[in-house]
């Protein structure tokens, strides 16, 4: 028998890579299943509905089943789509512990914690992972807060994402499959990668893993440190040895975030604009002596969180020949400060990784609500640097929806908002969330928190066109109606979450798929080939959840959507966090991808669909290139909403670097014609500096300009992101928007020289 790797198990992949966290809370009543049965399909109706009694069935508190219901709604479907999505066991899971209450030394409901040591002093608290084989295993707190804490920052892997030693892999039994980083082999990863993304008839040969150069190569690469030897001297004798980290593979993991053209250049050993020194602050005064420092001997500053920034937010300004380059890592500060229980608030610094920050916040029964993609591995501050949203936005909001205060290192002085239900006058909390470092260093935040739900529900539905399901996604909005998830995948994400299903060999499954799919197509004219999903979810009281998820299924079902269960709900969770690992290992099988996003006005979100991904698809056909693009919809709000898109292509040679630099040209450009916006989570960056001035208009970029000057007036503070160069004096607008577009797509993205000749 095959012996999984402890690494590719999930459970040891989080309890290692962060603390783990408590499942939804669950009843004994709540299971998931995925059964085979070998009888003819003409029968399948009269059997379903016992199968669907297990598929469908609500946790202890909601509605009871009903099986002529289940019958109309179609489970055959349901059971089809829970093979496709990878649900093929049975969990049943028994209640998990109540949160234990705050220890006797919190005392009164706001309780502070001592910040002078490296940890906290925890109360017993057992938190949960699921183990490959569906039984829970439990460790205290303090156990994997610590292993966070001492692992953060020195395994974190230098050419991708995630941790060290930890990615998806070639099966070593069938090389045609995939292994999951959980250990699950998948099956059609591989052939979806060769026949959508590179255009082919599948794969006849793989070839061995990629990962680019070699460590040791890189590290030679590296360019020589410039080093100010008075702010080196000054800042030795303000810091702890160990937060001074002027080494090669301290600079190497800085150098730049963790998008495709990122990655591109690393793993080619083009890292010639690493930042000089590391520094590791341990708390706010630290942060302080940085900033005074910095601000006194000229040197730059550029915060650096989980490092997980897609938009160039996080690298040295390729202009920046002369000054020293710090990055300012900040993921030794993550304590909680203080916790107000009676107002639901609490006090953190920024340096939390996302699970750390969740998991002291379960023992007192609150949670944060933000999950994005990257939550495992981004922490608070780059959350409100880069203005995030997770998943659960709809009912929890967006980053700034959760901040009521900030505390900030600048250099020329420290801002610190007030704690208060409601500010008066100008807001300072928005001066600062989404500046992404450019005014300075956000040391701590005080963020308000949600109380654990009673119960959570994940489910999923199909409908025939992406535009059918828009219009159910809108429906819900107009009607006041915001599962705490809803994300519409079109036909071509859909079709790569379908590859990501677990390798199966029943052939009643393949039969069972086959007479779905002839149901759809002969009975309710469906094109398989448009088909999308749509992902929705509750969290709440049991009587919440149970009214959300009927007014749901109502405005579904008037859109022709078909209910497929809470498997393809529960195989959504367990899979939301992999995107970044399936990157990496197309990488190393040269493909590539990568992801942008826009907020759209529901008026405009159909029409900036279909441009953009005909933009995309036109770079791609220019340059002979064979490419795929997907896209979901996700963040409703009242006048619009957030599309996700995902493209990919294969790689051909170093002009791959024109082609995806082009392809990010064309879809901004086909954005902003369609009232998009420049980004809606992942940050301005340097990647979208050249249209600020045309998004913000004039009167709004000199409002900017003037406050960067008053705070930062040497411009250390992660220069060359949020705003593009100034104007010169007498510089015509069309002269300026052409030179802002040369130095930020071009020269200012780090592109080798020798391809850059070619650009």
């Amino acid at each position: 028998m095959r012996q999984s790797h402890p690494e590719r198990s999930r459970s040891e992949r989080l309890s290692r890579a962060m603390p783990a966290l408590p499942p939804p809370l669950v009843s004994s009543h709540n299971a998931y299943v995925c059964v085979c049965m070998c009888v003819p399909l003409s029968l399948l109706t009269d059997l379903l509905p016992l199968v669907s009694s297990c598929c469908h069935r609500d946790s202890l508190h909601s509605v009871p089943h009903h099986p002529q219901r289940h019958r109309r709604r179609g489970s055959a479907i349901s059971l089809f789509f829970f093979s496709l999505l990878g649900v093929q066991r049975l969990h049943i899971l028994s209640p998990p512990p109540p949160c234990h209450p705050p220890s006797a030394a919190c005392g009164n409901s706001r309780a502070h914690i001592d910040t002078h040591t490296h940890t906290h002093t925890h109360t017993h608290l057992h938190v949960h992972t699921r183990a490959q084989t569906g039984r829970r295993t439990s460790m205290s707190t303090e156990e994997a807060s610590t292993s966070a804490r001492s692992e953060a920052y020195d395994t974190i892997k230098w050419n991708g994402w995630g941790r060290e030693g930890v990615q998806m892999e070639l099966d070593e039994e069938n090389p045609f499959w995939v292994r999951h980083v959980d250990g699950k082999p998948i099956k059609n990863l591989l052939e979806f990668l060769y026949k959508e993304i590179s255009g082919g008839v599948g794969p006849k040969e793989i070839p061995p893993l990629s990962p680019g150069v070699p460590l040791a190569k890189a590290l030679a690469a590296l360019n020589p440190p410039k080093i100010n030897d008075a702010f080196m001297k000054d800042i030795s004798a303000a810091l702890e040895s160990s937060q001074v980290r002027p080494d090669g593979k301290s600079r190497l993991c800085h150098i730049v975030g963790k998008n495709y053209r990122d990655l591109w250049r690393v793993r080619r050993g083009a890292v010639e604009h690493a930042p000089d020194c590391i520094l590791l602050p341990n708390n706010h005064k630290d942060c302080v002596t940085i900033m005074e420092l910095a601000h006194k001997h000229n040197v730059v500053v550029i915060p650096f969180g989980g490092g997980t920034n897609v938009t160039g937010g996080v690298e040295a300004d390729p202009f920046e020949r002369g000054r020293m380059i710090v990055s300012v890592d900040m993921r030794r500060m993550n304590r909680m400060i203080s916790i107000d229980r009676e107002s639901c608030l609490a006090t953190f610094e920024t340096g939390v990784l996302g699970p750390d920050l969740d998991e002291q916040l379960y023992r007192y029964g609150f949670m944060c609500g933000h999950d994005p993609d990257s939550y495992i591995y981004s922490t608070l501050g780059g959350w409100i640097g880069a203005r995030g949203s997770g998943a659960m936005s709809n009912q929890y909001g967006d980053i700034e929806d959760m901040v009521v205060a900030v505390k900030v290192a600048t250099p020329t002085g420290v801002v610190e908002t007030p704690v208060t239900s409601r500010t008066c006058g100008v807001d300072l909390n928005g001066l600062f969330i989404g500046c992404e470092g450019a005014f300075g260093i956000i040391t701590e935040a005080t963020i308000k928190l949600e109380r654990l739900p009673e119960e959570k529900l994940y489910e999923g539905y199909i409908f025939p066109t992406f535009e059918a399901g828009f219009s159910a996604f809108y429906s819900c909005g107009a009607k006041g109606i915001h599962p705490c998830t809803m994300r519409l995948y079109d036909e071509d994400d859909f079709r790569m979450s379908m590859a990501m299903g677990t390798a199966t060999h029943s052939f009643i499954e393949r039969l069972i798929s086959k007479g779905v799919k002839s149901f759809l197509e002969s009975y309710r004219g469906w094109n398989l080939r448009r088909m999308c999903l749509v992902i929705v979810g509750f969290e709440g009281t049991p009587e919440r959840v149970r009214q959300q998820r009927s007014e749901t299924a109502a405005v579904f079902k008037q859109h022709g959507g078909v209910g497929i269960g809470r498997g393809a709900g529960d195989s959504w969770q367990e899979k939301k966090y992999d995107l970044p690992y399936i990157r990496d290992f197309a990488l190393s099988l040269s493909h590539w991808a990568d992801v942008f996003e826009t907020s759209v006005l529901y008026s405009q979100a159909i029409p900036c669909w279909r441009a953009v991904k005909a933009a995309v698809r036109q770079v791609w056909k220019e340059h002979g290139h064979h490419g795929w693009i997907g896209c979901h919809t996700a963040h409703q709000y009242k006048y619009g909403c957030c599309l996700y898109f995902t493209f990919a292509s294969v790689q051909k040679d170093d002009m791959d670097m024109k082609v995806f630099l082009e392809i990010k040209k064309r879809a901004t450009e086909a954005m902003l014609r369609h009232t998009g916006n420049l980004t809606h989570h992942h940050g301005i960056g340097y990647e979208h500096v050249p249209w600020m001035s045309r998004f913000m208009k004039p009167g709004a970029m000199r409002l900017l300009y003037a406050m960067k000057k008053s705070i930062d007036p040497r411009n250390i503070c992660n220069p060359g992101k949020l705003l593009p160069s100034p104007p010169a004096e007498g510089e015509g607008a069309a002269a300026l928007k052409a030179r802002q577009e040369k130095e930020m797509m071009f020269d200012k993205m780090g592109v080798p020289g020798a391809v850059a000749a070619h650009l």
